[in-house]
């Protein structure tokens, strides 16, 4: 079943040019710094599909990060321009499996995977909105 969310298989891709500010003293792409590209793509993914997060938050729906697990292949510096693409692993009417993949040139740099938790304002798990499911 195709729902706003994607598929099992599904994947987009954002490019993303490593900036100074985003770097340790070494030059390398922060370790942190990796969440929030990935979360970019997530976003991006989103909006692909006619949703933008923050309509979602307004609504009382927020996903929250329930497990996230990454490997560092190769270094990212700065200036890099990297591709970061984000897979729909799993979807269920209360959480969202991904994983992710950034390469730099033709080298794969790094791994990881997350699950996300639909909950409402009071934190507690809930059912996502009958759209962002696909119905009506």
């Amino acid at each position: 079943m195709s729902t706003p969310l994607g598929t099992p298989g599904e994947s987009t891709i954002i490019e993303v040019r490593v900036r100074y500010a985003e770097c340790d003293a070494m030059g390398y792409l922060h370790h942190a710094r990796y969440w929030e590209y990935f979360e970019q793509a997530r976003t991006e993914r989103l909006r692909m599909n006619g949703f933008r997060y923050r309509d979602l938050e307004a609504q009382g729906c927020f996903f929250v990060v329930y497990k996230a697990a990454i490997r560092y292949v190769l270094p990212i510096r700065y200036d890099d321009l990297v591709r970061v693409t984000v897979t729909v692993a799993r979807v269920t009417r209360t959480r969202v499996d991904h994983t992710y993949s950034i390469e730099r040139d033709t080298q794969h740099t790094c791994e990881a995977s997350t699950t996300l938790a639909c909950v409402g304002r009071d934190g507690r798990p809930q059912l996502m909105p009958p759209a962002l499911w696909g119905e009506a």
